[in-house]
């Protein structure tokens, strides 16, 4: 019991640790709202996500450039199939994750959504669609530890239509 308490005390460790390295973390000071995450003249935000805690709350965006979204598949959600099956997508955010998180053996996926980040008309973008695809650790004991520790950026990943895993920006108020 006490060697397991203290795998899953250093998973926690190393996830906190990894949530912090796998998208760039900003602190914002003050008790003011967010400011936007840093990006590039030439990227454009798919979606962004708050968590608040008692004694935290951060904020994250996903930003794809503009050459990126050009060349992603298109779909109009009647005609077709999607260019990119929900099992791949998972797949594809696992991989992703376990890069992030090789000590955790097993995972499950969590929620999967498919959006149009850009639905209004007249975008550039209108039938470009992405997937938000949240993973969870199997084990309870390592799934409280990283829901604790990391909030759900760390295991969240947004999925282009053409396989691309876009990474988070994740803003956090002190």
């Amino acid at each position: 019991m006490k060697n397991h308490l203290s795998k899953v005390v250093l998973a926690a460790a190393i996830v906190a640790a990894r949530v912090i390295c796998q998208a760039q973390v900003y602190s914002v000071g003050g008790s003011g709202s967010f400011v936007p995450a840093p990006h590039r003249a030439d990227e454009i935000k798919v979606t962004s996500y708050s968590y608040t805690a008692v004694d935290q709350s951060s904020l994250a965006e996903w930003y794809v450039s503009t050459n990126i979204l050009a060349r992603q598949p298109r779909w109009d959600g009647f005609s077709i199939e999607t260019p990119l099956s929900i099992q791949k997508a998972c797949a594809l955010a696992l991989s992703h994750v376990r890069e992030h998180f090789p000590e955790i053996q097993s995972w499950s996926v969590k929620t999967v959504r498919m959006f149009n980040p850009y639905p209004d008309e007249g975008n550039a973008y209108p039938d470009v669609w992405c997937y938000e695809i949240t993973l969870t650790p199997r084990d309870p004991q390592v799934r409280a530890q990283v829901e604790h520790q990391a909030s759900i950026f760390a295991t969240m990943q947004i999925v282009l239509l053409d396989g691309t895993v876009v990474p988070p920006t994740v803003l956090k108020k002190k």
